[in-house]
């Protein structure tokens, strides 16, 4: 007993700290002092021994710091830091403008009222963290840091995760018969386990029957490929021209795939499915599909104004699409689509606001799209999948000359739907991890 109050004395930093039973008694206060043999979550003896014991040194451990640092800091310590400071244009930024940026070319006002961007967007450059000359230097500053009273000394053995397991087990069912013979809870009761909160434990899954069940689409980078469409006689505001004929070509070869008018194609980098499951992580189904595209009838688009994709999203409001919209309009020295204020307004390129955050119209409309019904022959597995939560801004592209250059991935096309002659057949995709939302 000497040798412990000296022990003990030491660490708590006076001489006559002295131990009864499971308690401390230092500076006139009594404090929780337990002892690692109390807390042998498993078998003493065996190929499991040196583990629990490990264990248990270490709740001993970090129950008895936590009691010291109630005492109170014993000092503080202060050191020296710094890190890098700059002013002016150290970086630069070069984008293309958007619906914060100023415009500084030509604008016009049309019958609807709304100012409009002639010509293609132009090109911003930002400077951080501002403008001026670029000046680099090294900003000081004072850290302090606490001390506490610690325990001595510190297990040097080690814990990992798969070794902790039962170590778990073990406490959760002594807790929980712990738990079930008392009333009321008493301080200090070495009948109560403590956490094992230094052995690492595994993440806590939270297992879905069916994710396929209740789920939502999550389209990459979508294109939608399309027929002009003219009109004549009309008023833009009132929208109410006349269709014209198309003049253009009847099919297209897009990287050595064959589009027929007057099927649309509506195309993605990538698409898969998610559990709508929020409050855990939730599970994918069915598997991911690179290089898809849905082939369908123009009538079958539908424009979504206002939308915006998110973990709770904001639903849009559906329209339906309107391809004369994007009819080329000469307007003085540019030719350009003069797209309506409520469509540009509700486009993914205008953020949701408390007012317009969009101020004129750009040349950088980018519509948001109603995923179709033929998106489901994608994956079997996608038969109730909700095609509203996450839907894509497309990006236009006409089909108005025999040959269309984009983008090309090593992965084949996958038609859907409407399959033109030349089409490649579907393959099987692999599968993939956790992700989504």
């Amino acid at each position: 007993m000497l040798f412990l109050a000296l022990l003990f004395g030491l660490v708590a930093g006076q001489d006559d700290a002295i131990t009864s039973e499971q308690w401390l008694i230092t500076f006139n206060t009594t404090i929780f002092w337990p002892s690692s043999t109390d807390y042998f979550y498993g078998p003493t003896t065996g190929p499991s021994a040196s583990i629990v014991s490990c264990n248990a040194a270490w709740v001993e451990w970090s129950g008895r710091s936590s009691e010291l640092r109630s005492l109170g800091a014993t000092a503080t310590s202060t050191s020296l830091g710094s890190y890098a400071t700059s002013e002016g244009a150290c970086r630069t930024s070069v984008s293309l403008e958007r619906y914060s940026d100023t415009h500084t070319g030509a604008l016009t006002t049309l019958c609807d009222g709304v100012p409009r961007a002639l010509g293609p967007r132009e090109t911003v450059t930002q400077y951080y963290p501002g403008p001026g000359q670029c000046v680099t230097g090294y900003s000081t500053y004072t850290n302090t840091e606490t001390l506490y009273r610690e325990p001595t000394p510190i297990p040097e053995c080690t814990l990992q995760t798969s070794e902790c397991i039962p170590i778990w087990q073990t406490y959760s069912s002594l807790s929980s018969s712990w738990r079930d013979s008392i009333i009321t809870s008493t301080p200090g009761d070495t009948n109560s386990p403590i956490a094992p909160y230094d052995c690492p434990s595994t993440i806590r899954e939270y297992p879905e029957e069916n994710p396929c069940s209740n789920c939502h689409f999550l389209p990459g980078t979508a294109t939608l490929f399309y027929w002009p469409v003219t009109t004549a006689d009309g008023d833009l505001c009132l929208q109410n021209g006349t269709t014209l004929p198309p003049s253009g070509p009847s099919t297209a070869i897009v990287d050595g795939s064959t589009f027929t008018s007057p099927t649309v194609y509506l195309s993605f980098t990538s698409i898969y499915a998610w559990s709508n499951r929020r409050g855990h992580a939730g599970f994918q189904c069915g598997v991911d599909h690179n290089n898809a595209v849905i082939g369908l009838h123009p009538s079958d688009l539908t424009s979504v104004r206002g939308h915006r994709n998110a973990r709770y999203p904001v639903y849009g409001t559906a329209y339906p699409f309107n391809l004369a919209e994007f009819q080329p309009h000469e307007i003085g020295a540019y030719t350009q689509s003069l797209i309506p204020w409520p469509q540009f307004q509700g486009g993914s390129q205008c953020p949701i606001g408390d007012v317009d955050t969009c101020t004129m119209i750009r040349d950088d409309y980018t519509p948001w799209v109603l995923l179709p019904e033929e998106v489901r022959q994608i994956d079997p597995s996608w038969t109730v999948c909700d095609r509203d939560w996450y839907i894509p801004p497309v990006t236009m592209v006409a089909l108005d000359r025999e040959e269309i250059t984009v983008t090309s991935t090593p992965e084949p096309t996958k038609f859907f739907a409407a399959v033109p002659q030349g089409g490649v057949t579907a393959v099987t995709a692999a599968p993939t991890s956790t992700r989504g939302w």
